[in-house]
C-alpha cells in the first residue's frame, strides 16, 4: 500500500519543506489544506453567484430584449441574460486564479474560445441585437471576445472543480 504524505507549509507549524514528524502535525497540514480548499470553493462560488445576480439584475433593468440570426429573431427573457452573467463570474474567477498562480494554460482557453467564436460568426453570419427598440449588428469581433470569455470562463470552472 502506498501513502503520500504532503509536505507542510509555513503555516502549519512546520518548517517549509519539512516533512511532518508526528500524526499530530501531519492532521494539522491535511486540516489546513481542507481549509484553503474551502476557502476556494467558496470563492469561486462567490464570483459565479456574483456575475447571476448581476445578469438577473441586467435583464430586469433592461427588460425586453431580443436576439435576430438569419433572418429569425427570437426573445431574450432573464434566464439567459442571468445564465450569461454566471458565465462571466466564472471567468472573473478564472482571471483571478490564472493571475495567483502565473497560469499559461489560461491563455491558452481564451485563444480558443476567441477561434470558436470567429468561427461561429463564419459559419451562422450576420447577427442582431435588440435592446429598447434599438438594434445593433453583432459581427465577427463581439462573438470572438464573448467567446473568449467563455473559454475563461471554462478554465475558472476547472480551476474550481478540480483543485
Amino acid at each position: 500500500m502506498l501513502y503520500s504524505i504532503k509536505l507542510c507549509d509555513s503555516r502549519s507549524h512546520g518548517r517549509v519543506g519539512e516533512i511532518p514528524s508526528s500524526l499530530k502535525q501531519l492532521a494539522r497540514c491535511k486540516m489546513s489544506q481542507h481549509k484553503k480548499d474551502l476557502k476556494e470553493k467558496a470563492q469561486g462560488a462567490t464570483f459565479i453567484a456574483g456575475g447571476t445576480v448581476a445578469g438577473a439584475g441586467v435583464a430586469a433593468t433592461v427588460g425586453g430584449m431580443g436576439l435576430a440570426v438569419g433572418g429569425t429573431a427570437v426573445g431574450v427573457t432573464a434566464a439567459p441574460v442571468a445564465a450569461a452573467g454566471s458565465i462571466v463570474g466564472s471567468a472573473a474567477y478564472g482571471a483571478k486564479k490564472a493571475l495567483e498562480e502565473k497560469d499559461a494554460t489560461a491563455l491558452a482557453a481564451i485563444a480558443g474560445g476567441a477561434a470558436a467564436g470567429a468561427g461561429t460568426s463564419a459559419v451562422v453570419g450576420g447577427m442582431g441585437l435588440a435592446v429598447a427598440g434599438t438594434a445593433i449588428g453583432i459581427g465577427m469581433a463581439p462573438l470572438a471576445a464573448a467567446g473568449a470569455v467563455v473559454g475563461l470562463a471554462g478554465y475558472g470552472l476547472k480551476k474550481l472543480w478540480l483543485e
